[in-house]
């Protein structure tokens, strides 16, 4: 029997999971209202972002993402929902090292709530 041949299978795009994750203090108190942000990886297309409130936020947390001075999701406004982790799917496109970014503000003045945001950036 002849050696196999190796075969090659070619590459796909590139794909980075950019995770932004703050715990935020009640609201009013220092650390209740941030804006987190990271660059993107190279120049491509954002396919996801996964948000997750955990219990009790009761719609008191919002949420909302976008690069460079764009926001896209949602596209004006915030997102905000209790014990719920949601996937929103974009063919959003975004520059080489663009400013990713996300801002979470907590309005409720009696708990702290630890909110977490996923990315996901496609090489284009």
């Amino acid at each position: 029997m002849p050696p196999k041949r190796p075969t090659t299978v070619p590459a796909g795009p590139l794909i980075e999971q950019i995770p932004y994750s703050y715990n935020l203090a009640a609201a009013g108190a220092l650390g209740s209202q941030v804006t987190l942000s990271e660059y993107a990886p190279f120049k491509g297309i954002i396919k996801e972002v996964i948000v997750h409130w955990p219990n009790n936020c009761n719609a008191l947390v919002d949420v909302r993402v976008g690069h460079g001075t764009k926001q896209f999701c949602p596209r004006e406004g915030y997102l905000a929902l209790n014990n719920a982790t949601v996937k929103y799917r974009f063919n959003e496109p975004v520059d080489d090292h663009e400013e990713i970014w996300v801002e979470m503000i907590n309005t409720d003045g009696g708990f702290t709530h630890n909110i977490t945001v996923t990315v996901t950036d496609e090489e284009d």
